[in-house]
């Protein structure tokens, strides 16, 4: 039987109260001090004054242990209103404002952060002083927090899709649990924007030999050189440097210290030698076009059936019509905030690491983000940091090493409250208890279907080379910047997430099966495993573990 891990070998501090979760959506690996200085406070507060503004009864706050992020969700400041009054406005906002949730993406808070991001974007850092430097950073933090109240904002968009599958699954009682989301599906979105580039990105290297040639016999690190040497090859640099400019605002999760695409072009053009065994039924624009054609047939087939109960055929075009957002505000807000808004935060901490390099403070630029603000100032005024950072790299290394609980603390009790049930229930998802079978592993069903193959436990996507067409890819959790691997692999298992996870909705847009919400997936599952994944029934079976 598969077990989690034990208490003891993760320390707590010696005072701590209420009920924490690890973030492992969000924080899957240690963090960085920058990260933990920059990001974690502005998703907390971000999502916090969301919440309040909504008049929601809770908040967030983040806790680093042992360099993980942990949540909890405390009880809002209720002011001169009693809990039922508060309660009372939340349902208020709520009915207010989730049916113009698209509207207000598009016209509002789109509109609002986007001159921020174009700012950081082009800034020359390098021209400021270091109080300019400061001065720009300290705006930035501030245009940061704010993209993450947005991101709060957007959080509610679970609540419209939610509703809406519980009253589909209410009236019709599906056999595939996931078959009230697939009507969710088929929506543009700037993830199918990136897959585009690189699906054409792809066709101009099958259509010329040379090229072809090139990607299917270099290692990927001597890639770039290789195609500098011919016009042929610079004028593919061209075009693969622009979808970067675009696109490559990426990394792999939410850590400040990890590279961009566009710094580290190797994941994308490992990707691009993954996409050349794919066949034409891979491309975005024909998985777009099913995913089109199975939401409007099952939505003809579902009106067809309440077309005699107007009552309920209402309820259900309401409810559709708020939910159809989802999709488009999760993949979109992703790019803005999560991606090009987190990547653009790099930009004046880097040149603070080349300014502490020429003064000898670090041996590398990339150092910095082992910092802390006030370590930062002092070694631009002249205090070498070079061991302190030595230090902080080893002692995350020894803490990648350790899994963290799940979680700490007596749980509160359940309630009803929409927002929790789909935030907690669907988006983080609750793993079920382990099986007792050890060639089993339990999760969420998250896309229907049954298929085969060997697995690949991909914890970053400087691993992902690895992957071949049809492999079972086993992670920790996507996000957007993952979206590529999911034209190559046959199936998808993750240890986080629910049924309106990114994860999940990805590989429902794919037409793959998908588990989610496994819990131990990577800790139990090896490389070259044969695995079965039911993504109807959230199964995965080792067939194999040669």
């Amino acid at each position: 039987m598969s077990t989690l891990p034990r208490q003891n070998q993760f320390p707590l501090p010696a005072k701590l109260e209420g009920f924490w979760q690890w973030d492992k959506m969000h924080c899957p690996r240690p963090q960085t001090p920058a990260t933990e200085e920059v990001f974690l406070p502005a998703i907390s507060q971000g999502f916090s004054m969301a919440m309040d503004a909504w008049a929601c009864p809770v908040g967030l706050q983040y806790r680093v242990i042992n360099s993980y992020g942990f949540i909890t969700t405390p009880l809002a400041d209720l002011g001169r209103e009693t809990m039922e009054q508060r309660i009372g406005r939340y349902q208020k906002t709520m009915q207010e404002m989730l049916p113009q949730m698209g509207d207000l993406w598009a016209k509002k808070w789109l509109p609002s952060i986007l001159p921020g991001i174009t700012r950081a974007r082009t800034t020359d850092y390098a021209s400021l002083t270091d109080r300019g430097l400061w001065d720009t950073f300290d705006q930035m933090r501030k245009e940061f927090l704010q993209r993450w109240v947005v991101h709060g904002w957007i959080n509610f968009v679970t609540v419209s899709a939610s509703q809406y599958a519980d009253f589909y699954n209410d009236t019709f009682d599906p056999e595939n649990p996931t078959e009230a989301y697939l009507m969710l599906q088929g929506y543009p979105t700037r993830s199918l924007d990136a897959g585009r580039g690189l699906w054409q990105l792809s066709l101009a290297i099958k259509n010329s030999p040379r090229l072809k040639q090139l990607f299917g016999q270099s290692d990927t690190s001597a890639l770039i050189s290789q195609l500098e040497r011919t016009e042929e090859g610079r004028g593919f640099l061209v075009e693969f440097r622009a979808f970067l400019d675009e696109f490559g605002w990426r990394s792999d999760a939410f850590e400040l210290a990890d590279p961009m695409w566009r710094e580290n072009p190797l994941i994308p053009l490992n990707t691009l030698q993954g996409y050349l065994h794919l066949n034409d039924d891979a491309n975005p624009d024909v998985r777009f076009k099913e995913a089109v054609e199975t939401r409007e047939r099952l939505l003809k087939q579902v009106r067809g059936k309440l077309a005699g109960d107007p009552e309920k055929l209402g309820q259900f075009n309401r409810l559709h019509d708020m939910a159809k957002h989802y999709l488009t505000l999760t993949e979109d807000h992703n790019f803005y905030i999560d991606q090009v808004g987190m990547g653009v935060m790099r930009l004046p901490m880097l040149e603070f690491g080349r300014r502490l390099v020429q003064k000898g403070a670090l041996s590398e630029a990339s150092d910095v983000f082992y910092l802390y603000q006030s370590e930062i100032r002092s070694g631009l005024g002249g205090t070498n940091q070079k061991s302190l950072v030595s230090q902080r790299k080893s002692e995350l290394a020894k803490w990648a090493k350790v899994v963290p609980v799940p979680t700490i603390g007596e749980p509160p009790p359940p309630n009803d409250d929409p927002f929790g049930v789909a935030i907690i229930g669907k988006m983080f998802g609750i793993p079920p208890e382990p099986s007792r079978d050890p060639d089993v592993i339990l999760g969420i069903s998250a896309s229907p279907g049954i298929v085969q193959g060997r697995a690949k436990v991909v914890r970053n996507l400087s691993e992902a080379s690895k992957i071949q067409a049809g492999d079972i890819l086993v992670c920790e959790m996507t996000t957007p910047t993952w979206t590529p691997l999911f034209s190559t692999v046959a199936a998808v298992v993750a240890d986080t997430g629910g049924v309106l996870s990114h994860c999940a909705i990805v590989s429902r847009e794919y037409r793959m099966p998908c588990v989610v919400g496994t819990a131990l997936g990577t800790s139990v599952i090896k490389d070259g495993m044969l695995l079965t994944v039911d993504g109807s029934k959230g199964v995965v079976r080792i067939e194999s573990r040669s």
